[in-house]
């Protein structure tokens, strides 16, 4: 037993070493100056001097195409130089992960103080991508998981007001928001739905052509494809080497189907607990969506702390083996084999537990008589 710890011990610091110098070099000596995280910033600073925040941003001039409540998140960092508002930005980021991660784990009840800290080692290996370019996933995952949480303590007006906040990038929430309305109720779909529309009609207040903004921006952006062989779209069609328009949807047909699968996912195990099945839902929601790229597989990390709900070397292996595919895949279509393989161990892992509850069925869900 004492081996063990040792080794598990050395395991922890070897990770979190590795990780933190990854974080280190990327921040201060590698990308100083990230690709993504000037078009949330620049957008806010546009909101503050009354100009349109549809447009583009940065050195490689990234559009912002979000909802305008989007750029109003980032009116605190606005205020201040571009170089403290990444530092809090990356400060504030990390230390929502690591309390998402904390969160999940005390649901859980399985994970000692030692185990949390072992996952948000390897946490900064997966989520490399994430700094690097300074998406915003962090807050995202922290989002998503506050979802989770306030839907299991039967909250339902306060996960409502969480809907807009998930709209910050629907199509990564594509079954992920219809199960959270769906366990929610009408408190929930009714909450959601009226302060999304408050939002939108206070935009139009500001600025009456918003919406013409918006989708000239789209328009403008629906021919260009990103050429950088480095940060390539970690989706399906991807995966197979089919090429991918930068809204996501050169690939339309093949995705409709993916939903429908991950749809069929999510309803054959409805009768999982709220926030196993809402893990599920995430994970499927990265499986089908349009557009995705390496730093959101973050989104992963509730259905791979519910995979480990009991600790043990094979679910550590899990987590060692989901940061190195990406590293492997140099955060490119590669990576998305981490998607696969999370979303395909929670299938295991519903199915066995409808076993082990003496109630197993078949994959389409039909009742299996135990008596033969």
């Amino acid at each position: 037993m004492g081996n063990k710890k040792i080794l598990y011990s050395s395991l922890i610091m070897v990770n979190l070493i590795v990780g933190v110098l990854a974080v280190i070099v990327t921040v201060f000596v590698s990308f100083r100056n990230p690709v993504d995280f000037p078009v949330f910033y620049g957008a806010a600073r546009n909101a503050l001097q009354g100009l349109s925040i549809y447009t583009n941003y940065g050195l490689r001039q990234l559009p912002f195409w979000y909802f305008p409540w989007v750029s109003w998140v980032f009116l605190p960092l606005a205020i201040l130089s571009s170089r403290v508002a990444w530092i809090i930005y990356l400060v504030l980021g990390f230390s929502v992960a690591f309390l998402s991660i904390h969160a999940l784990a005390d649901h859980y009840r399985k994970f000692s103080p030692f185990d949390r800290l072992f996952l948000f080692s390897l946490l900064l290996w997966i989520s490399w991508h994430v700094y690097a370019v300074g998406q915003m996933s962090f807050f995202l995952l922290g989002v998503a998981v506050l979802a989770m949480l306030l839907a299991e303590r039967d909250q339902p007006v306060l996960a409502g007001l969480l809907v807009p906040l998930l709209l910050m990038k629907p199509h990564l929430f594509i079954i992920f928001i219809p199960v959270l309305l769906w366990l929610g109720g009408r408190k929930t779909l009714i909450t959601g739905t009226l302060v999304t529309l408050f939002l939108i009609l206070v935009e139009t207040l500001i600025t009456p052509h918003w919406i013409q903004q918006w989708l000239g921006l789209l328009a403008l952006e629906s021919s260009r494809v990103d050429t950088n062989p480095f940060f390539k779209f970690t989706t399906f069609p991807t995966l197979l080497g089919f090429s991918q328009n930068y809204l996501g949807t050169a690939n339309l047909p093949f995705t409709i189907v993916l939903i429908i699968l991950a749809a069929f996912v999510v309803i054959r195990f409805r009768s999982l607990p709220k926030i196993p099945l809402l893990s599920i839902a995430l994970a499927a929601s990265l499986f089908c969506a349009p557009r995705s790229y390496a730093y959101d597989m973050v989104l992963l990390i509730p259905a791979m702390l519910w995979l480990s709900e009991e600790w043990s070397v094979r679910t550590g292996l899990l987590w060692e083996v989901c940061a190195i595919i990406p590293i492997l895949a140099h955060f490119s279509a590669g990576s998305y084999l981490v998607t696969l393989l999370v979303l395909t161990l929670c299938i295991i892992k519903a199915v066995n537990l409808e076993k082990q509850a003496g109630m197993p069925r078949s994959f389409f869900g039909r009742r299996v008589s135990s008596a033969g």
